[in-house]
């Protein structure tokens, strides 16, 4: 497997995808567009087809600070458990905050 070039359908920049990264992906994951910070879910691996994933409907994106796994969260909770790897953090919700209060 070689890399590909993915073209975020949010901002039309191309980002690299290393070949190593593609074997740990799967369909339904969420990858983070690295120049527009959009987030693009996985419908698709032959070929690689992401779809935008709408922001606000049901919560917000942590990264996983084990394994850097991308999944979706409600705001506020408390504890969260990585549905890659197991592990359990405490997520941080103080950038969520900042923002709001920016508005």
């Amino acid at each position: 497997m070689s890399d590909l070039e993915l073209t975020c359908p949010v901002c039309g920049e191309t980002s690299l995808v290393l070949a190593e990264d593609l074997l740990e992906v799967e369909e339904g994951a969420v990858l983070e567009c690295e120049v527009c910070g959009a987030y693009l879910e996985v419908v698709s691996l032959d070929p690689l087809e992401v779809e935008v994933v709408e922001e606000g409907l049901e919560g917000f994106f942590v990264d996983c600070p084990r394994c850097g796994y991308t999944f979706e969260l409600e705001e506020g909770e408390e504890e969260a458990t990585c549905p890659e790897c197991g592990f359990t953090f405490t997520p941080d919700w103080s950038e969520v905050e900042e923002e709001d209060e920016e508005w």
